[in-house]
């Protein structure tokens, strides 16, 4: 895997020391800070490919921090730290431009196959595209087409087209998109139990961005 530049920040550095050691048994380095300020300021400037942010900080928060980093950069991962498993909290973090999060308290385990994992989640967009799905789609209308699904309402391609103001195949490929990143679930229901081709319904993913 080729190299890419981390940085973490937190208030807690109890949190920033059991990371970089993390960090540091994968064979790699990490810029850490508890300034929400200074962190913006990497993505700023492209010194971090993957940012991980605390969601619960007094100065700002991480959903805070998440946006204005995001704003800055559709490339960067932005990887969320926090205690809450909600649906609401998944479902807050990925409208603001997260593209997942690692429960605390951290274990090594699913802690470094995030990182693995994101680490190619970046290599693709660097490359125009996301295991597989085709060029061209940017990551700010894959949020727009998200939002549409924050209150936890399924719908169809169709439907998602009318309400976003998108052309059908438009919005297909970013539905296609947000599945393969593991964003919404993807399911046929038969209609009104006729036979023939079913509907395809589209829905929020439980737990975050990807499946573990």
């Amino acid at each position: 895997m080729r190299n890419f530049a981390l940085g973490i920040v937190d208030d807690d550095e109890g949190t920033l020391y059991t990371v970089s050691a993390m960090i540091g048994a994968m064979g790699r380095t990490i810029r850490t800070t508890s300034d929400p300020r200074e962190a913006i300021g990497w993505v700023r400037d492209g010194l971090v490919d993957i940012l991980l942010v605390d969601y619960h900080m007094p100065v700002m928060s991480g959903l805070d921090v998440i946006r204005q980093a995001r704003k800055l950069s559709d490339s960067v991962v932005l990887l969320a730290l926090t205690v809450e498993e909600s649906p609401e909290t998944a479902r807050s973090l990925l409208t603001a431009g997260a593209d997942d999060f690692i429960l605390k308290p951290l274990r090594f385990a699913d802690f470094s196959s995030r990182i693995t994992l994101h680490a190619e989640l970046f290599r693709y967009r660097q490359n125009g595209r996301t295991g597989g799905i085709s060029k061209g789609l940017a990551e700010s209308t894959a949020r727009r087409v998200f939002s549409l699904f924050t209150t936890g309402e399924g719908m169809t391609a169709s439907e998602a087209a009318e309400k976003c103001g998108l052309a059908y195949p438009t919005v297909y490929r970013y539905l296609e998109y947000l599945v393969a990143k593991g964003q919404l679930n993807r399911r046929a229901v038969a209609e009104d139990g006729r036979s023939g081709r079913p509907n395809v319904i589209y829905s929020i993913a439980q737990g975050g961005i990807q499946n573990r």
